[in-house]
């Protein structure tokens, strides 16, 4: 195998992140162990996509069912809820629904997950989370509101970086909190709905796939 001109199409500043990790770790600079852990990254990414997709569709419904038990179903366009959110997430919104609101199904997919993150901070405990975090993510037991929504928010963070690493085709096999977001991902999932959590586990091949790695 050419080696060399898939380092050179790959670029050779991008290749050189799995060369030398394979140095520091094995003190060899092998090709063909470089080339395994740039393959070993790309198919991890992949198999983060289906958790992530299950992850993020749960998170914001869970968090506009919230919204929209004090705001109710069309909460996007209720104008004291847009004033109760900062500049930053107000704009947000507001470009979400966009010049003509079409219903809450075309909106959602329109938030960004750092905004949905933003629906986690303290700010919005008393208007929202007080009265209805038990009934949104009824599976987090023995836990106060002020600690459901910290670690649904530190979750989001951790999982949204992963998240956004892999849509920029980022390398992630080097990052610290790595073997931590999965069961992240399924801790956020199981607070929600055990039966979509379980489904999830059946499914998922990341916990396979970091099992078995390269370096």
């Amino acid at each position: 195998m050419q080696y060399e001109a898939i380092e050179n199409t790959l670029s050779i500043s991008r290749f050189s992140t799995y060369r030398n990790a394979v140095i520091t770790t094995t003190g060899v600079n092998c090709n063909t162990t470089a080339l395994s852990l740039y393959e070993w990254n790309a198919n991890l990414s992949s198999s983060f996509l289906f958790p992530l997709h299950i992850y993020e569709v749960t998170l914001r419904n869970a968090i506009s069912d919230a919204i929209a038990s004090r705001y109710g179903s069309d909460w996007p366009t209720n104008h004291f809820f847009q004033n109760s959110l900062n500049y930053k997430n107000k704009k947000g919104l507001l470009s979400a629904i966009g010049s003509e609101y079409q219903g809450l199904g075309k909106v959602l997919p329109e938030i960004k997950l750092s905004w949905w993150e933003e629906m986690l901070t303290r700010r919005h405990d008393g208007r929202i989370w007080n009265n209805c975090m038990n009934d949104i993510f009824p599976n987090a037991h023995n836990l106060t509101v002020g600690q459901i929504r910290a670690c649904l928010k530190n979750a989001c963070f951790s999982i949204r970086k992963i998240r956004n690493r892999i849509a920029h085709h980022e390398p992630i096999f080097n990052q610290n909190s790595l073997q931590d977001i999965y069961p992240m991902i399924e801790t956020t999932v199981a607070m929600r709905c055990d039966e979509t959590k379980s489904w999830l586990s059946q499914i998922e091949e990341v916990s396979n796939i970091l099992g078995n790695p390269v370096i």
